[in-house]
Protein backbone atom coordinates (compact mmCIF):
# COMPACT_ATOMS: atom_id res chain seq x y z
CA UNK A 1 0.00 0.00 0.00
CA UNK A 2 3.10 2.30 0.92
CA UNK A 3 3.19 5.89 2.29
CA UNK A 4 -0.45 7.44 3.02
CA UNK A 5 -0.85 10.86 4.60
CA UNK A 6 -2.52 11.69 7.72
CA UNK A 7 -4.06 14.64 9.16
CA UNK A 8 -3.19 17.45 6.54
CA UNK A 9 0.26 16.14 6.19
CA UNK A 10 0.98 16.37 9.51
CA UNK A 11 2.62 12.75 9.57
CA UNK A 12 2.91 9.55 6.86
CA UNK A 13 2.54 5.76 7.33
CA UNK A 14 4.24 2.87 5.43
CA UNK A 15 1.88 -0.25 5.49
CA UNK A 16 1.27 -3.29 3.61
CA UNK A 17 -2.27 -4.31 5.13
CA UNK A 18 -5.52 -2.93 5.92
CA UNK A 19 -5.02 -4.26 8.64
CA UNK A 20 -1.95 -4.85 10.05
CA UNK A 21 -0.28 -6.53 13.07
CA UNK A 22 2.61 -4.92 13.97
CA UNK A 23 3.61 -1.27 14.58
CA UNK A 24 7.18 0.54 13.80
CA UNK A 25 8.75 2.96 15.63
CA UNK A 26 11.84 4.44 14.70
CA UNK A 27 14.75 6.10 16.67
CA UNK A 28 16.01 9.42 16.85
CA UNK A 29 16.66 11.17 13.43
CA UNK A 30 15.38 8.49 11.25
CA UNK A 31 12.66 7.14 9.93
CA UNK A 32 9.91 4.18 8.90
CA UNK A 33 12.77 2.89 6.40
CA UNK A 34 15.27 1.43 9.09
CA UNK A 35 12.93 -0.90 9.66
CA UNK A 36 12.28 -1.79 5.95
CA UNK A 37 14.04 -5.64 6.48
CA UNK A 38 12.13 -6.44 9.05
CA UNK A 39 8.75 -5.08 8.70
CA UNK A 40 8.21 -6.81 5.13
CA UNK A 41 7.84 -10.28 7.25
CA UNK A 42 4.63 -8.68 8.89
CA UNK A 43 1.42 -7.45 8.30
CA UNK A 44 2.44 -3.87 9.34
CA UNK A 45 2.20 -0.15 9.68
CA UNK A 46 5.75 2.00 9.89
CA UNK A 47 5.27 5.67 11.44
CA UNK A 48 7.12 8.65 10.42
CA UNK A 49 6.49 10.18 13.82
CA UNK A 50 6.35 14.33 13.78
CA UNK A 51 9.84 15.80 12.25
CA UNK A 52 11.28 13.02 10.71
CA UNK A 53 11.57 10.76 7.64
CA UNK A 54 8.59 12.66 5.34
CA UNK A 55 6.56 13.75 8.57
CA UNK A 56 7.35 17.76 8.91
CA UNK A 57 8.01 19.04 12.59
CA UNK A 58 4.62 19.13 14.91
CA UNK A 59 3.51 22.69 15.50
CA UNK A 60 4.66 22.33 19.28
CA UNK A 61 7.26 21.01 20.91
CA UNK A 62 6.05 17.25 21.92
CA UNK A 63 6.98 15.12 25.11
CA UNK A 64 7.65 11.26 24.53
CA UNK A 65 3.88 10.68 26.24
CA UNK A 66 2.05 13.15 23.27
CA UNK A 67 4.18 11.35 20.43
CA UNK A 68 2.42 8.48 21.54
CA UNK A 69 -1.01 9.84 21.97
CA UNK A 70 -0.30 11.15 18.60
CA UNK A 71 0.39 7.31 17.37
CA UNK A 72 -2.61 6.13 19.54
CA UNK A 73 -5.01 8.47 17.81
CA UNK A 74 -3.66 7.10 14.33
CA UNK A 75 -3.48 3.09 15.04
CA UNK A 76 -5.38 0.69 13.78
CA UNK A 77 -7.59 -1.63 16.28
CA UNK A 78 -6.13 -4.70 14.21
CA UNK A 79 -2.27 -3.46 15.68
CA UNK A 80 -1.07 -6.37 18.85
CA UNK A 81 2.50 -6.01 18.90
CA UNK A 82 4.41 -2.51 19.30
CA UNK A 83 7.70 -2.68 18.26
CA UNK A 84 10.28 0.73 19.04
CA UNK A 85 13.60 1.10 18.29
CA UNK A 86 15.29 3.77 21.29
CA UNK A 87 13.27 6.99 20.82
CA UNK A 88 10.66 4.99 19.00
CA UNK A 89 10.73 2.30 22.10
CA UNK A 90 10.07 5.71 24.27
CA UNK A 91 6.83 5.78 22.40
CA UNK A 92 5.71 2.44 22.13
CA UNK A 93 6.48 2.14 26.03
CA UNK A 94 3.72 4.84 26.62
CA UNK A 95 1.37 3.74 24.18
CA UNK A 96 1.15 0.41 26.19
CA UNK A 97 0.63 2.08 29.49
CA UNK A 98 -2.28 3.69 27.44
CA UNK A 99 -4.10 0.26 25.52
CA UNK A 100 -3.31 -3.83 25.63
CA UNK A 101 -0.93 -5.23 23.24
CA UNK A 102 -0.56 -8.88 23.27
CA UNK A 103 3.42 -7.65 23.02
CA UNK A 104 6.29 -5.21 23.17
CA UNK A 105 9.37 -5.24 21.64
CA UNK A 106 12.19 -2.70 22.53
CA UNK A 107 15.32 -1.83 20.77
CA UNK A 108 17.87 -0.07 22.20
CA UNK A 109 15.85 2.36 24.21
CA UNK A 110 16.85 4.87 26.87
CA UNK A 111 14.33 3.94 29.37
CA UNK A 112 15.92 4.64 32.64
CA UNK A 113 18.27 7.53 33.40
CA UNK A 114 21.88 6.65 33.04
CA UNK A 115 22.66 7.43 36.88
CA UNK A 116 26.51 6.90 36.23
CA UNK A 117 26.37 9.47 33.63
CA UNK A 118 23.94 11.82 35.45
CA UNK A 119 26.33 11.92 38.72
CA UNK A 120 29.08 13.39 35.89
CA UNK A 121 28.67 17.04 36.74
CA UNK A 122 30.77 18.33 33.19
CA UNK A 123 31.39 21.95 31.90
CA UNK A 124 28.15 23.07 31.18
CA UNK A 125 26.84 22.29 34.93
CA UNK A 126 29.31 25.20 36.29
CA UNK A 127 28.14 27.18 33.47
CA UNK A 128 24.92 27.04 34.14
CA UNK A 129 25.41 27.68 37.54
CA UNK A 130 27.48 31.18 36.70
CA UNK A 131 24.66 31.53 34.56
CA UNK A 132 21.93 31.64 37.41
CA UNK A 133 24.00 33.95 39.11
CA UNK A 134 24.05 36.75 35.82
CA UNK A 135 28.07 35.92 35.40
CA UNK A 136 27.25 34.56 32.03
CA UNK A 137 24.79 35.20 29.43
CA UNK A 138 21.98 33.25 27.57
CA UNK A 139 23.33 33.63 24.45
CA UNK A 140 27.06 32.05 25.68
CA UNK A 141 25.25 28.76 27.02
CA UNK A 142 23.63 28.75 24.21
CA UNK A 143 26.95 28.91 22.07
CA UNK A 144 28.64 26.46 24.48
CA UNK A 145 25.69 24.01 23.94
CA UNK A 146 26.00 24.39 19.64
CA UNK A 147 29.57 23.83 20.26
CA UNK A 148 29.94 20.98 22.56
CA UNK A 149 26.62 19.48 23.21
CA UNK A 150 25.34 15.79 21.24
CA UNK A 151 25.45 15.24 17.93
CA UNK A 152 21.18 15.06 17.68
CA UNK A 153 21.36 18.28 19.68
CA UNK A 154 23.65 20.36 17.57
CA UNK A 155 21.95 18.35 14.34
CA UNK A 156 18.46 19.61 15.93
CA UNK A 157 16.77 22.98 16.10
CA UNK A 158 13.59 25.19 16.59
CA UNK A 159 10.97 22.73 18.07
CA UNK A 160 12.89 19.54 17.10
CA UNK A 161 15.34 20.44 19.40
CA UNK A 162 12.87 21.41 22.49
CA UNK A 163 11.54 17.66 22.07
CA UNK A 164 15.31 16.33 22.00
CA UNK A 165 15.93 17.99 25.16
CA UNK A 166 11.74 16.67 26.53
CA UNK A 167 13.11 13.41 25.25
CA UNK A 168 16.73 13.48 27.09
CA UNK A 169 14.98 14.61 30.49
CA UNK A 170 12.30 11.85 30.62
CA UNK A 171 12.72 8.92 33.00
CA UNK A 172 10.45 6.21 32.68
CA UNK A 173 11.83 4.27 35.43
CA UNK A 174 8.71 4.56 37.97
CA UNK A 175 6.49 3.01 35.00
CA UNK A 176 8.09 -0.15 34.31
CA UNK A 177 6.62 -1.96 36.77
CA UNK A 178 2.89 -0.66 35.65
CA UNK A 179 3.46 -2.35 32.07
CA UNK A 180 1.86 -5.86 32.25
CA UNK A 181 2.31 -6.54 28.32
CA UNK A 182 4.92 -8.93 27.61
CA UNK A 183 8.49 -7.02 26.74
CA UNK A 184 11.03 -8.62 24.36
CA UNK A 185 14.09 -6.12 25.54
CA UNK A 186 16.60 -6.36 22.13
CA UNK A 187 20.31 -4.80 22.90
CA UNK A 188 23.54 -4.78 21.07
CA UNK A 189 25.98 -5.97 23.24
CA UNK A 190 28.59 -3.39 22.30
CA UNK A 191 25.86 -0.17 22.51
CA UNK A 192 27.45 3.13 23.87
CA UNK A 193 24.51 5.02 22.96
CA UNK A 194 22.25 2.88 25.64
CA UNK A 195 24.39 0.44 27.24
CA UNK A 196 23.33 -3.20 28.24
CA UNK A 197 23.40 -1.92 31.95
CA UNK A 198 20.25 0.06 31.30
CA UNK A 199 18.83 -3.04 29.50
CA UNK A 200 19.62 -5.29 32.50
CA UNK A 201 18.33 -2.95 35.28
CA UNK A 202 14.98 -2.65 32.93
CA UNK A 203 14.57 -6.04 32.36
CA UNK A 204 14.09 -6.45 36.29
CA UNK A 205 11.82 -3.64 36.56
CA UNK A 206 9.13 -5.00 34.09
CA UNK A 207 6.83 -7.95 35.40
CA UNK A 208 7.36 -9.90 32.40
CA UNK A 209 10.02 -9.53 30.17
CA UNK A 210 13.03 -11.38 28.51
CA UNK A 211 16.22 -9.55 27.53
CA UNK A 212 18.55 -10.84 24.06
CA UNK A 213 21.66 -9.67 23.92
CA UNK A 214 22.90 -9.35 20.03
CA UNK A 215 26.59 -10.00 20.19
CA UNK A 216 28.87 -7.52 18.45
CA UNK A 217 26.16 -5.12 17.65
CA UNK A 218 25.61 -1.45 18.31
CA UNK A 219 23.02 1.07 18.94
CA UNK A 220 21.23 0.39 16.06
CA UNK A 221 21.49 -3.49 14.81
CA UNK A 222 18.01 -3.30 12.80
CA UNK A 223 20.04 -3.43 9.29
CA UNK A 224 22.67 -6.67 10.54
CA UNK A 225 20.78 -8.78 12.74
CA UNK A 226 17.30 -8.42 11.37
CA UNK A 227 17.02 -12.09 11.01
CA UNK A 228 17.43 -12.27 14.83
CA UNK A 229 15.06 -9.87 15.63
CA UNK A 230 11.99 -11.19 13.47
CA UNK A 231 12.16 -14.37 15.34
CA UNK A 232 12.05 -12.52 18.45
CA UNK A 233 8.83 -10.89 16.90
CA UNK A 234 7.11 -13.82 16.03
CA UNK A 235 8.35 -16.13 19.24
Amino acid sequence: MGYQVLEDNINFIDTNSNNPKVCFLHGWGRSSKDFKKISESFDYISFDLPGFGKSPAPKISLNPEEYANFVLDNLPKSVEIIVGHSFGGRVATYMSLKRKFSKLVLIGVPLIQNKNSSNKKGSLYYLKKLNKIGLISDQFIENYKNKKGSYDYRNASGIMREVLVKAVNDDLEPQLNLINTPVDLIWGSEDKEVPTSIATAANNMFPKSSLHILNNQGHNPLNSSYDEIINIIKG
